[in-house]
């Protein structure tokens, strides 16, 4: 069994980012990255009009990457989030990253490569719609 990833516990800093991309209609901002020792916190804000699935209630799940890769593959995991809206969908989301991107790299890229909409019920989740990106974010030194 593989062993779980360290959570992020011992904070360097924190940067405000406050970029936003837009992909077919769907805002994806990168409010924030919480940079620990043991990995990052990105903090994102989505806002889409809420489109076909009118009467659903879904919840986003972001698919992540970041480059450059790393000989250790990160790993990725929602840490919190809140949001809804009735004509519009806003959410605020964080996702933790680990292990943490090389501080000495020139550019760290995070990218978010789809959002799934995804409702629970009875135990199971189901997508029930996709966006496609990819956004992304482009941090400096």
């Amino acid at each position: 069994m593989p062993m779980a990833p360290p959570q992020p516990r011992e904070l360097i800093d924190v940067i405000g980012i406050g970029l936003t991309e837009k992909v077919a209609g769907v805002a994806l901002t990168l409010l924030s990255l919480e940079r620990y020792q043991e990995g990052h916190i990105a903090l994102f804000r989505l806002f889409r009009a809420r489109g076909a699935f009118e009467r659903e209630f879904p919840t986003p799940r972001l698919e992540l990457a970041v480059m450059p890769e790393e000989i250790t593959p990160y790993r990725f995991w929602m840490m919190g989030g809140t949001g809804g809206g009735m004509q519009e969908l806003e959410y605020r989301q964080s996702y933790a990253i680990v292990p943490a991107p090389p501080r000495g790299a020139s550019d760290t890229i995070i990218e978010v490569r789809a959002i799934l909409w995804e409702r629970y019920g009875a135990g199971t989740r189901k997508v029930v719609s996709m966006d496609t990106g990819p956004w992304r974010f482009r941090i400096g030194r």
